[in-house]
């Protein structure tokens, strides 16, 4: 079983009483950033290291996992695990935990607060009147969108996802959304079999699951909460652009990588949907020119779990999965608990 007195990596910042309990644990060291790191600065702060906390938008690749041979655990302090290479972690074993549950709130609030900012054109505004445009009331000045009676659709109907939902429920939203499973499918209506979910969204929410290509061509707003991986690698691109309504608004505050950043841009230029609303990007922190020039799109720089309450509640749920993982407990955050007992006898 994996003892005390660790080497403890913390890239990024925790709260100073999060880092007492760390350095219960061992010797806590912190490698500080305010841009993502390189793989030769993590490798010369951790290849000793048995532990890394971390989170995006640093990458620990297969160089860096090769590089460090005391390393037993990754601890991110995130929900998104797509920075992680994860099969070098299964291999050797390193077991990696996440901070899911914790910043679903705090998530949703952007996400709608993007939809309505885009929605009702606030940042325009904002700039009308800074800008010492605003010479008194006209009728047709910056008109918007209700909520009222538009059609959400949601793109992963998982913690965020649900959580958008009750927020548009509450606005008088038509809910519409398709399951994770689903987003690599563009089939017309799948022949859905529906689980005890799917029925308390539509009985709490009068939420309707439909396919992907039917929730593009309904919706008034689409909010993207799915994961990123290989199959929703630029899920939505330009065919699907071309499926939406030309008065969409496109939101997304899962990962930048789901969308195709260049035919999202294309859209937004040549008016193919009214507006977008983006906490995530493809090449963050780059963000495409067109879109930062746009007046109708809204950006964000990935802050969608960025609340006090949020932040420290993924921080304290990362260190206690260190805790339990180094008292020989399982975490209920590992991605990779499948292996637990194999990563108990190896790094006995």
């Amino acid at each position: 079983m994996p003892g005390l007195s660790k080497k403890i990596l913390v890239i990024g910042k925790v709260p100073n009483d999060l880092g007492e309990r760390l350095s219960r644990l061992g010797t806590v060291s912190y490698l500080e950033r305010t841009a993502a790191l390189s793989e030769d600065k993590i490798i010369a702060a951790a290849n000793d290291a048995h532990i890394i906390s971390t989170e995006p938008p640093d990458t620990i690749t297969a160089k860096i996992i090769n590089a460090c041979p005391e390393l037993i655990m990754i601890a991110q302090r995130a929900v998104g695990y797509d920075n992680i290479n994860l099969q070098d972690c299964h291999n050797r074993p390193i077991l990696v935990t996440n901070t899911p549950g914790v910043l679903d709130n705090a998530t949703a609030d952007l996400a709608f607060a993007l939809l309505l900012a885009t929605g009702r054109r606030i940042v325009e505004a904002d700039h009308y009147v800074r800008s010492g445009q605003w010479q008194g009331f006209e009728n047709d000045l910056l008109l918007g969108t209700e909520m009222n009676g538009r059609t959400i659709g949601i793109i992963g109907m998982g913690r965020i996802g649900s959580a958008v939902a009750r927020r548009a429920y509450g606005f008088g939203m038509n809910i519409i959304y398709c399951r994770q499973a689903e987003t690599n499918s563009l089939a017309q209506e799948p022949s859905i079999e529906r689980d005890q979910k799917d029925l308390k969204w539509q009985t709490d929410l009068a939420a309707k699951r439909v396919s992907l290509n039917t929730l593009l061509q309904q919706s008034d707003f689409i909010s993207v909460h799915c994961p990123h991986n290989k199959l929703t690698e630029k899920l939505i691109g330009k065919e699907q652009f071309a499926l939406m309504k030309k008065s969409a608004i496109f939101i997304n505050t899962a990962r930048g990588k789901i969308v195709d950043e260049e035919a999202l841009a294309n859209a937004i230029e040549s008016r193919q949907i009214r507006g977008a609303g983006l906490d995530v990007f493809y090449h963050e922190p780059k963000v495409n020119a067109v879109l930062l020039k746009a007046p109708n799109v809204v950006l964000a720089p990935h802050i969608g779990s960025a609340s006090e309450e949020t932040r420290y509640a993924m921080a304290e749920l990362s260190v206690r999965s260190i805790e339990l993982a180094l008292a020989g407990q399982l975490p209920a955050t590992a991605l990779n608990g499948d292996l637990f007992e194999r990563w108990l006898k190896h790094w006995a």
